[in-house]
Formats: structure tokens, C-alpha cells, sequence
């Protein structure tokens, strides 16, 4: 194996270390936060309140903020990783499936954290969340209440899955993971030093009150490709078809998968087809960071 190789593997066994150092401490914090946040009445005041008034409300707030997005990225980059390389062509067919659809569950609870601010941004997160799951036709009304309601209970649906349900089932779902990666002292060390130092210079954004008259409005990070699809394409397509068939098609590459191409008729087919669908899906991906980057320069 080449140097190059060699640092490569290091490093993507370095990430998992870290990232599981940033759950933890995205869990400890979080703990401290759901003791004073209240997902009923003027939850932006709320959040206003324990940011400046609770006492260190504004470095667990940010503690909290950056592990998250933290172990969410890390979880993006490890699972880029072994798509990149194709190394699903080793995992078995559960053990791929239950990475992609973690990856899935880390970024809707990042998405319910931001639908939790409260401010203006939250809620119009929420209310674009809300109108893509009523999209769907016949029970589109039904599935929503499951996950959003409007009114005054806008953010306890949101608050029970970001704080309890999500949560629980991650961990499940990366046990086995945690068994294996879970971090020595170094790696402990290293992510508490590193978050810490965050939370303490790096102060939460202000947040903009729900009353507030804006120019534009931004999703998450990771929601403006499919906010900027919005604008040019019918809701249900850009919101949940397309997403859902980027998702589908990354879960059948294990299926289909082929090591060489073989002389009968079949394997060939196989062959090609494997690769033909991983190189489309890295050009959807190619083609969302540029969505994404392009919204966030210059707005959705």
C-alpha cells in the first residue's frame, strides 16, 4: 500500500473516534438544555432566556450545536468514504443499510434542532416540512401529524423526536459501531478540547424573532439544494421523490454489486450497471453540493 493509502486508512479509522467523542458530548449537553427548554408557548423566548439568562445557557447551547453538527459530519464523511471506495461490496446487505439510514436520522435531528430555535427561520423550516409530507396524495395529511401540527403544539412533535425518539434510535442502530470505535482517552480528550474551545469563542448566531420582517429566509445547511428545487420544481417531486430515489438507489448498490465482469451476458449487464448507477449517484452528488453551495453564497 502506498503512503497516500496508508494516510487515507488512518484517518477514516481517526473519524468514527471522533465523532462518537462528539455524541457524547452532543448527549451530555443536550441532557442540560431539555431541563430548561419548553416546546409550548413563546419557545423563542425560550430559547432567547437560556442563552443569556441561564447560567452558561449560551456554552451549552453551542456545546450542543457544534457536536451535533459535528458528529453528523463526520457520520456524512466516514459513509462518503465507503461509498467512494465501494466498500459496501463487503458489508453485508443490513449492515449498509442501517449506515445509510442513520446518516438519514442524524440529519432530520439536526433538522428538528433547527425547527426548535423558534425563530423565524425555524418555523418557516417547519412549515416547509409540514406543506412537503401534506403533499402527499391521499394520506399526506395523516403522515404530517405525525411529525408536525400547526398551532400551538407546532414544536412538541419536533421536540419529542429531537430529544427522545431520534436519539435512542441511533444508538441502537450504531451499537455495533460504538462497540468498536468507541473512543479511547486521546480521542475523548481531543473532541472535548476541540468543542469546548468552540462553544467558548464562538458565540450562537442570533436567531431572528418570528415577528421579524426579512429579506430572505434560509433552511439548515444541508436543506438548501432541496430548498432551492423548491422554487423550480412541484413540491412532492423536489421534497420527497427525488431525495427518496437518491436514498433507494444507494440502498440496492450492495444488491447489484459485482467485483469484475464476467463472460456470460448477465454478469456483464451487472458490471455495468453497478457502475453506471455509482457514477450517476456521484454526479447527483456532485450536482447537490453545487445547489448548495450556490444557496448558501447566494440564497435559495
Amino acid at each position: 500500500m502506498s503512503d497516500t493509502g496508508k494516510i487515507v486508512n488512518k484517518i477514516t479509522t481517526y473519524l468514527p473516534r471522533l465523532g462518537l467523542s462528539a455524541l457524547i458530548l452532543c448527549l451530555a449537553s443536550g441532557i442540560v438544555l431539555v431541563f430548561y427548554y419548553r416546546p409550548m408557548g413563546n419557545v423563542f423566548q425560550n430559547v432567547e432566556e437560556i442563552t443569556t439568562l441561564v447560567p452558561y445557557g449560551w456554552f451549552f447551547r453551542q456545546l450542543h450545536y457544534g457536536s451535533g453538527q459535528l458528529f453528523t459530519i463526520l457520520m456524512l464523511l466516514h459513509t462518503l468514504d465507503h461509498f467512494l471506495r465501494k466498500r459496501y461490496r463487503i458489508y453485508l446487505f443490513k449492515e449498509w443499510v442501517l449506515l445509510i439510514f442513520s446518516l438519514c436520522l442524524c440529519f432530520f435531528v439536526l433538522f428538528t434542532g433547527f425547527v426548535l430555535k423558534g425563530d423565524k427561520e425555524g418555523f418557516f423550516a417547519g412549515q416547509i416540512f409540514m406543506n412537503i409530507l401534506e403533499a402527499i396524495p391521499f394520506i399526506g395529511g395523516s403522515v404530517s401529524k405525525l411529525f408536525i401540527v400547526p398551532g400551538d403544539s407546532f414544536f412538541f412533535l419536533p421536540y419529542l423526536y429531537h430529544c427522545f425518539f431520534l436519539p435512542i434510535l441511533i444508538i441502537y442502530l450504531i451499537r455495533d459501531h460504538i462497540r468498536e470505535w468507541f473512543p479511547n482517552q486521546r480521542f475523548l480528550l481531543i473532541g472535548t478540547a476541540g468543542l469546548f474551545l468552540y462553544a467558548i469563542f464562538v458565540r450562537p448566531a442570533i436567531d431572528i424573532p418570528p415577528e421579524a420582517s426579512v429579506a430572505m429566509i434560509q433552511g439548515p445547511w444541508f436543506f438548501l439544494g432541496v430548498q432551492t428545487l423548491l422554487k423550480f420544481l412541484p413540491v412532492l417531486l423536489a421534497g420527497l421523490i427525488i431525495p427518496g430515489l437518491f436514498v433507494g438507489c444507494l440502498l440496492i448498490l450492495p444488491v447489484i454489486k459485482t467485483d469484475s465482469p464476467t463472460r456470460d451476458h448477465r454478469g456483464r449487464i451487472a458490471y455495468v450497471g453497478e457502475n453506471g448507477l455509482h457514477y450517476l449517484l456521484v454526479v447527483a452528488l456532485c450536482f447537490y453540493g453545487f445547489l448548495t453551495l450556490r444557496a448558501a453564497i447566494w440564497g435559495p
